[in-house]
């Protein structure tokens, strides 16, 4: 996980921002919100033979999930594009899990939660307030 972290700090100081959906549009990934089956909120697709990368948005879900989910599947463009992952999705020996694990945790530090860090900085305050 120490390599997604840096990946991470990498891109998002390589294109200045934390926003998936602008990193994709300066890496060349196309965005397409579409109408997708009602469990999947989206997935990543990497055309080998022409070089067309992709990630489909389910058009269905709020605003603020397009985000995330947007950041999950730039996760998978980055660290998994030579994953198929559909033609593994049967397969439980193949290690799924570990992949969309990685994928969360690409999210989370590209997208960190508003006040994710207020209880980190409310001890410093304490602890500066003694002295």
């Amino acid at each position: 996980m120490k390599n997604i972290r840096k990946i991470v700090s990498r891109i998002i100081m390589q294109y200045g921002t934390r926003s998936p959906f602008q990193i994709c549009e300066k890496m060349g990934i196309n965005i397409l919100f579409v109408d997708l089956p009602d469990k999947v909120n989206g997935f990543f697709v990497n055309s080998a033979e022409n070089g067309y990368r992709s990630i489909l948005i389910s058009k269905s879900i709020p605003d603020f999930k397009k985000e995330e989910v947007c950041a999950h599947e730039l996760g998978h463009a980055l660290l998994h594009s030579e994953i198929n992952s559909i033609l593994h999705e049967n397969d439980p020996s193949f290690g799924l899990k570990k992949f969309e694990a990685e994928a969360d945790f690409f999210s989370n530090l590209l997208l960190p939660k508003p006040n994710s860090n207020s209880l980190t900085q409310k001890s410093k305050f304490k602890c500066l307030t003694k002295f």
